[in-house]
């Protein structure tokens, strides 16, 4: 007899939380593409739940920011040509392959600055209408994060796509992280609603962002969390500076001055 979608989904629904905890993550080998299958071709099931569901407007000819990056990509072309050429007419030719050798990082920088600037102005994506719903398989405790999208302009609908399925495991937390405002207002911080796991073995103790707040919205994130923690079975107890999401452990073994990229 041929497994239908809906059997293949549920067929090892005893396997979760009767089962020892999980000392590893279980990857995800195909639950979340059946998932999404089995919302398409039959509506959602009994046990999934739609926590999160983000719309926003992606592609298209953003003018002001790719004028801004193709102007200042180009100066950091314009620099070391300009004094190239005033060094030939200022009779001072040695100078010239110095010259070319330092302005490599220039021509570097600028190229990454004014490259998807000019690509954006002459041949931009094409304008899409998207739409990010996370959604909560209980029964396998599977989290999968799909993605609708369709033209902006004709409103086609595409088929959606699995932008990632995770599964939860045993020790796994709600948290906050905030990113304070800095001063002068340079940025505005924000606050974020995460699933956490502090036995992590990886930089890292985020194991995906839920939602995002202002620095000041700090009971709207707080009662957030307290949803996510209770849909999903989870404590949630950590309320911390961001910087506590890097396991330093991983991340700064030595304990020496340490310098990150991005957000843990």
């Amino acid at each position: 007899m041929k497994m239908g979608l809906m059997d293949k989904l549920n067929n090892d629904a005893n396997l979760t939380r009767s089962s020892q905890p999980m000392k590893q993550r279980k990857e995800d080998e195909g639950r979340g593409q059946l998932l999404l299958d089995s919302i398409e071709e039959h509506g959602v099931p009994d046990n999934v739940i739609l926590l999160t569901e983000n719309a926003y407007r992606r592609g298209g000819r953003q003018i002001g920011a790719s004028l801004v990056g193709a102007v200042f990509g180009s100066m950091f072309f314009l620099l070391p040509i300009g004094l190239m050429i005033v060094s030939l007419f200022g009779d001072a030719f040695v100078l010239v392959p110095c010259l070319g050798i330092f302005g490599i990082p220039f021509f570097w920088f600028g190229s990454r600055l004014a490259g998807p600037a000019f690509q954006n102005l002459t041949n931009p994506d094409p304008l899409e209408d998207v739409v990010e719903m996370l959604w909560y398989d209980s029964r396998h405790r599977f989290l999968a994060g799909i993605e609708h999208t369709s033209d902006a302009e004709t409103g086609q609908e595409y088929y959606p796509e699995l932008s990632y399925g995770i599964y939860l495991k045993d020790g796994d937390e709600i948290a906050i992280l905030y990113d304070t405002p800095s001063e002068g207002g340079m940025t505005n911080g924000d606050r974020r609603v995460c699933l956490w796991d502090p036995q992590s073995e990886l930089e890292s103790y985020v194991v995906l962002n839920l939602q995002w707040f202002g620095y000041y919205e700090e009971e709207e994130a707080r009662e957030r969390a307290r949803f996510f923690a209770r849909k999903l079975r989870l404590r949630f107890e950590h309320e911390e500076n961001e910087i506590t999401g890097w396991n330093m452990e991983v991340v700064n073994p030595g304990g020496g001055f340490l310098i990150t990229r991005g957000s843990p």
